[in-house]
């Protein structure tokens, strides 16, 4: 069980830094046309600070319990990309209900899309890892 904690804490923090780095680029690129004079804004660099404040939390804590859960209850892999999605979407809309004013909902749409894309990035990694590097430990391929 420790094993399994420390694999999934292991990802947790692979995947807040992918996916923070994803965001930065995303939402930090503004083309010259659309940027307006005398104004200011964040860059890539600033932004990967501010999403990996909230990715570590967020998937350090919730992704690994939630993970956990869903992986040690459900044994088909449908079953668990599912719920994993859903415990996504409710993590995004939780986090715009606490950082920003209920204004518009088009943005809790996104904050949602944006928490079923992380799930799925930490359901992709976790399988990936435990197919490649997590068997190779287990055979003691890095040792010899």
């Amino acid at each position: 069980m420790f094993q399994s904690f420390i694999q999934r804490l292991t990802i947790s923090i692979i995947s807040a830094i992918i996916f923070s780095w994803i965001l930065s680029l995303y939402f930090g690129y503004t083309p010259m046309e659309g940027e307006i004079s005398e104004t200011s804004g964040y860059s890539s660099k600033t932004l990967f600070w501010m999403f990996i404040g909230y990715s570590f939390v967020i998937y350090g804590i919730l992704g690994v319990i939630i993970s956990w859960i869903i992986d040690t209850k459900i044994q088909k892999q449908l079953n668990q990309v599912v719920l994993y999605c859903v415990s996504g979407a409710i993590i995004g809309g939780i986090v715009y209900l606490l950082t920003s004013a209920v204004m518009y909902m088009n943005r809790l749409l996104i904050f949602i899309l944006i928490g079923i894309f992380a799930a799925l990035l930490y359901f992709i990694l976790l399988k990936i890892f435990n197919l490649i590097v997590f068997q190779m430990t287990k055979l003691d391929l890095f040792t010899k």
